[in-house]
């Protein structure tokens, strides 16, 4: 009898990997390295962006913001040449106000200002006008302008309270002054600019001075 063939078995089938799959495995960690990346690079350019918006925000609010001139009177106001009747037919008045004016201007840019016409009032009526001439005022500087303005009674029609004030001593004056100019800050921000200035005074025809001066 012939010996049977014994069953040999099999080898053991090995599960090699595809390579795709291989290929997968190993990119999803770079991949999410990647995206990590990314975001934080997003978060950086935000940021940066935050951060350069926030400073020029400061800068426009400090440097770039225009801010009306400050106008102001100097502190003390001279009488000159002061002449004047108390008759009552007749009443009348002469003299020159002498003083200074300074346009404080706080900006970070140039304010240059047009030529203009102060007035003097006694009540309702002008008594006396002034030139300011055209002028600059540099950027964080202030301007000062020498003036004086000859004040007469010529326009003063009513005789009876203008007698009624001389024969007082006092003489109840106003003054008002609009300045109109253009400031240009940077050569970035220009804008038209009209400080004011209006002031109160009593002139002393004894004493030949002004007393109780108030500006606003």
């Amino acid at each position: 009898m012939q010996p049977e063939h014994q069953a040999t078995p099999l080898a053991p089938v090995q599960d090699y990997p595809r390579s795709d799959a291989e290929l997968g495995g190993n990119m999803k960690p770079k991949a999410s390295r990647r995206e990590e990346k990314s975001s934080k690079f997003l978060v950086y350019v935000l940021l940066i962006m935050v951060i350069q918006g926030t400073l020029l925000l400061v800068f426009g609010s400090i440097f770039l913001r225009p801010r009306t001139p400050g106008f102001e009177l100097g502190s003390s106001v001279r009488v000159r040449n002061l002449m004047y009747t108390t008759n009552s037919l007749s009443p009348s008045f002469n003299f020159t106000l002498v003083t200074s004016v300074a346009v404080k201007n706080t900006n970070f840019g140039v304010f240059r200002f047009d030529n203009t016409t102060g007035t003097v009032w006694c009540g309702p009526v002008i008594v006396g006008e002034f030139k300011i001439p055209t002028g600059r005022a540099p950027a964080r500087t202030t301007e000062r302008l020498d003036v004086s303005v000859d004040v007469s009674s010529l326009r003063v029609l009513n005789t009876t309270s203008l007698s009624s004030n001389i024969s007082y001593g006092l003489l109840e004056l106003s003054s008002h002054v609009r300045l109109s100019g253009k400031l240009n800050i940077m050569n970035i921000m220009k804008r038209r600019r009209h400080p004011q200035l209006n002031c109160f005074m009593k002139l002393n025809f004894t004493g030949a001075s002004v007393h109780d001066l108030r500006c606003d």
